[in-house]
């Protein structure tokens, strides 16, 4: 499935910038917000129906409140959908948008980020919305459920979330979360380009025909020696699989290459009960597990965590 890899990184401005020496413009008395805005291919911006510029682009000295926003793509990109939405300015916080401008609006994609304020000043909140809804939403390469959702406890700074959908591109944001706000996300993702994919397939089939072919011309001591190396590998795949005596566990692809190891069965701790990062592919002696799926593994010599069992397969 080809990956729309669209990032990008929402700024959280602290309460404390207001009381430091920061010189932003929209951090003074006035309390202005911020937007940035940007588009694949480059678009003319509106606001409010008044014409500002193309993308990207960014203000730092707009007067809080509710805009129309939209976003025109250039007559030279072809028959491509322009697009409109509702953006809400925050004072002395920046709003992202990031769109991908497609033909019609199931080929569309992007994301708005914006942040509210909450009541509890201690926690943090992300709220994921999105377009189809019912997608997975995978925060810091573990599975948290399905949109829409709400994910409470979450620990500040730097975070990852994936976005995915079978038939759908997935969507990758990275976003820096502050405590006092809720983080809401709102995305679309844009239905794979069947026909594309077809034609992908097709020239695949077309290379794979005609190195084929190729080597059916190859010298049979060519091809011997070939085989012989399979044949090694093979034995050495082996070997390796059988030095980690049952059980065990193997790490399946995850979107992010990793998993998290935590020192309990939950992400409610956040970041600071993760131990450490794992690779796919790699495997590690199964202890036990839980009735939620998740596997206790032994990591390192007499270290131990618990795992996702959604990215993990069990050998008994």
């Amino acid at each position: 499935m080809k990956i729309s890899k669209l990032t990008n990184v929402l700024l959280i401005l602290f309460l404390s910038f207001f009381l430091s020496s920061c010189t932003l413009p929209f951090l003074g008395k006035r309390k202005k917000a911020a937007l940035q805005v940007t588009a694949d291919p480059k678009a003319t911006v509106f606001l409010n129906d008044e014409h500002l510029s193309q993308t990207p682009y960014f203000d730092e000295n707009l007067k809080p409140g509710e805009y129309a926003l939209k976003l025109v793509p250039d007559s030279s990109e072809g028959s491509l959908l322009p697009w409109q939405g509702m953006v809400k300015l925050s004072p002395g916080i920046m709003t992202v948008v990031n769109r991908t401008l497609g033909k019609t609006a199931s080929d569309s994609s992007g994301y708005v980020l914006s942040l509210e304020p909450i009541a509890e000043k201690d926690q943090v909140i992300i709220s994921i919305i999105s377009t189809p809804d019912n997608v997975v939403v995978t925060l810091d390469g573990e599975p948290r459920g399905f949109t829409p959702l709400s994910l409470d406890n979450i620990s500040e700074g730097e975070h990852t979330l994936i976005i995915s959908s079978p038939g759908f591109r997935e969507e990758i944001i990275q976003a820096k979360t502050a405590k006092g706000h809720k983080l809401v996300i709102n995305a679309q993702l844009a239905e794979e380009n069947l026909e594309k994919a077809d034609e992908k397939e097709d020239e695949e089939a077309t290379d794979s025909a005609n190195l084929e072919e190729e080597d059916s011309l190859e010298d049979a001591d060519e091809e011997t020696v070939v085989d012989k190396n399979n044949e090694e590998e093979d034995e050495t795949e082996e070997s390796s699989s059988k030095t980690m005596a049952l059980p065990y566990v193997e790490i399946k692809t995850t979107p992010t290459g990793w998993l998290n190891v935590r020192s309990e069965a939950s992400t409610a701790g956040g970041d600071e009960t993760i131990l450490v990062k794992i690779d796919t592919g790699d495997v590690f002696k199964f202890i036990e597990a839980n009735e939620d799926g998740w596997y206790k593994i032994e990591y390192e010599e007499d270290k131990q965590g618990w795992i996702s069992g959604t990215y993990a397969k069990l050998f008994q």
